[in-house]
């Protein structure tokens, strides 16, 4: 009996449990066996008779099973402000496939090859751009002042589909750049304020601060405070309508995001 229930616990902390969405998905199911088994009664009384004890029992099997694939599998959260003034959605996925979106420059401030991973986001970035376009995104690098933590210089793509906002997290050192938690805040509000500024309606952004460990955070730590810092900003002026945090699939963890939606329902958000 205790290894079943320290069993059963293990499966509620990696999938969150049953949510109101698996128990609204077993009882619409439910819903349409019963349905079946009302025209049955008509069709074959005795039959419906028969088999609608061990349908039934199945169904609620299947659903019950489905339920718990359903929670498992979701891995987006779309949470709405009680003033519905913005948004706040979470998906998996990659930051480059949305636009307007935002990038942390490297340590060095830098465009150089030889100094970017190619499995950075501005590495990544970088791989999809013509000479032409490299050239100018050094130059834009080059010229702008993203010297304090918080700097944001928006950088115009020539192809589309629309913008990109180098962010500089950190504060610059000889040798590359120091970012603690301090550091950290100072790059959120600028963050906020600079998309403010710009008017933009909605914009997509990596966790910023995760893996930086002079920050000694997790991943779902950094999340909350993301979160927590956008949440303060909106509420005393609208950043913008919507925000999207993109995780990388191999970063998503149901717990992490499980942990997100009772954060952002505490905060009175409406989770859909």
């Amino acid at each position: 009996m205790g290894r079943a229930r320290l069993r059963w616990q293990a499966i509620k902390r990696r999938t969150g449990g049953i949510d109101r969405e698996a128990i609204q998905w077993l009882f619409a199911t439910c819903g349409v066996i019963a349905s079946g088994l009302g025209v049955a009664q008509f069709i074959w009384p005795a039959g419906a008779a028969a088999i609608g004890g061990w349908w039934l029992l199945g169904t609620m099997a299947v659903g019950v099973i489905g339920g718990l694939v359903l929670r498992v599998t979701k891995r987006t959260i779309r949470a709405v402000h009680s003033a519905r003034d913005w948004s706040i959605h979470i998906v998996p996925g990659s930051v480059l496939d949305h636009r307007p979106c935002v990038i942390t420059t490297d340590r060095r401030r830098s465009t150089s090859a030889e100094k970017i991973a190619p499995t950075s986001l501005m590495g990544q970035y970088l791989q999809t751009l013509s000479p032409d376009d490299r050239s100018a995104l050094e130059s834009a690098v080059e010229r702008a002042t993203l010297s304090r933590p918080g700097d944001v210089q928006v950088v115009e793509s020539s192809h589309q589909p629309g913008q990109i906002l180098l962010l500089a997290c950190g504060r610059p050192t000889s040798t590359g750049t120091v970012t603690t938690w301090s550091h950290l805040t100072q790059t959120y509000d600028g963050l906020w304020a600079a998309i403010r500024s710009r008017h933009l309606d909605e914009v997509t952004i990596p966790v910023i601060g995760a893996g930086y460990s002079r920050v000694s955070l997790s991943h779902s730590a950094v999340l909350l405070a993301l979160l927590l810092s956008f949440h303060a900003a909106s509420s005393e002026r609208p950043v913008c309508r919507r925000l999207r945090i993109v995780v990388p699939p191999s970063d998503t963890d149901q717990e992490e995001l499980v942990l997100a939606r009772r954060f952002l329902s505490a905060l009175r958000y409406s989770l859909t």
